[in-house]
């Protein structure tokens, strides 16, 4: 997701500030920020949390907000969903 999400929208590391993750409770095993830790992200600080466990909310979920410098519009960033995260956000998916 990381690699995806900073290719799509020209990131290098250089241009983020930092980034939170949120993970559903069922996913416990290890932190997303290792991750991205391991995908070259060494020099930003990163936090993980938990989502809110909401009844019938989608299992198995990474999220990541990304705080960045950037010359693209709103408009312009392209918001990363993977698998069954699509169904979150269909209006921001369209034609991938």
């Amino acid at each position: 997701m990381i690699t995806k999400l900073m290719a799509e929208n020209n990131l290098e590391e250089k241009d983020l500030i930092s980034l939170i993750f949120t993970v559903t409770t069922d996913l416990d095993q290890a932190f997303p920020a290792v991750a991205a830790r391991n995908c070259g992200i060494t020099q930003t600080p990163l936090m993980c949390a938990t989502e809110i466990p909401v009844p019938g909310s989608l299992p198995k979920c990474i999220r990541v907000l990304v705080h960045c410098y950037s010359n693209l519009s709103k408009e312009q960033v392209k918001h990363i969903y993977l698998r069954d995260a699509v169904s979150l956000r269909p209006d921001l998916v369209k034609g991938e």
